[in-house]
């Protein structure tokens, strides 16, 4: 099992009940030992997990995942803000990739150019795309329920024949180290090619995603421009962003 899958399901396991024992990592992930207490050191060197002695829980700050409606139901002055900048950021013309999540979705609604197409994951995205009358081309296969988004090697290669002059990408936690990641493999995959086929990348993300982290890496911290309400206890000079407080 990849080290991404397994720090997922350690992850997953620490979610559901306070802390975990190492035997129990051991048969529930059928690896060595050894394996167990190497992605445990290195989960806890980057803030993920705690570690006590023969064992692990997750550390309070840690990010977990809610669904699409709570998350739509937070933060949602700061989105505002951030989904404004963000439309201002849609020329006229444009072919633009727009990333499932709720700070994308509320974008949709204040991009004012005119014969843009739009290629999206956001399930909930296309029936307002389709209200402002945008060319929109949906990625097909696997519906993500929790996340609202469509994942899946249908999707990946459907993404491929594309080419966007600019992406606008959600994430659920932005690292100093690591980068930006996600929690899902597939969805991360989604992000990851849509910045890799952009002229223009940009992460949409409210002050909470800073020094975070999830499992899934996709992107590193110079290959997007940051869209955020504030940072807070971050190393600028590691990031290109557009504040909406400053």
């Amino acid at each position: 099992m990849a080290k991404q899958k397994r720090w997922t399901r350690i992850l997953e396991e620490l979610k559901n009940s306070e802390n975990i024992s190492v035997n129990e990592l051991i048969n529930i992930l059928n690896v060595s030992p050894a394996t167990i207490r190497r992605d445990l050191q290195e989960m806890e060197d980057l803030k993920m997990i705690s570690r006590y002695h023969g064992g692990a829980k997750i550390n309070e700050n840690q990010y977990v995942e809610p669904s699409m409606i709570i998350k739509s139901e937070s933060n949602s002055d700061k989105k505002k803000k951030i989904a404004i900048a963000a439309a201002r950021l849609v020329h006229d013309n444009q072919m633009i990739y727009i990333d499932a999540g709720t700070s994308t979705y509320e974008m949709i609604k204040y991009i004012s150019a005119k014969n843009i197409t739009v290629v999206t994951a956001g399930i909930p995205h296309v029936s307002l795309l389709s209200e402002k009358g945008f060319n929109t081309i949906i990625l097909g296969g696997i519906a993500r329920w929790s996340t609202q988004a469509i994942t899946g090697k249908q999707a990946l290669k459907q993404l491929e024949d594309y080419y966007f002059d600019a992406c606008f990408v959600g994430t659920n936690a932005i690292h100093e180290r690591i980068g930006f990641t996600t929690s899902n493999e597939m969805e991360a995959s989604t992000k990851q090619l849509a910045i890799t086929h952009s002229k223009n990348a940009y992460i949409l993300a409210d002050s909470s995603k800073f020094n975070k982290l999830c499992p899934v890496q996709f992107a590193k911290l110079n290959e997007a421009t940051i869209i955020c309400d504030e940072i807070k206890d971050f190393d600028l000079s590691l990031i290109k962003y557009i504040c909406t407080e400053s």
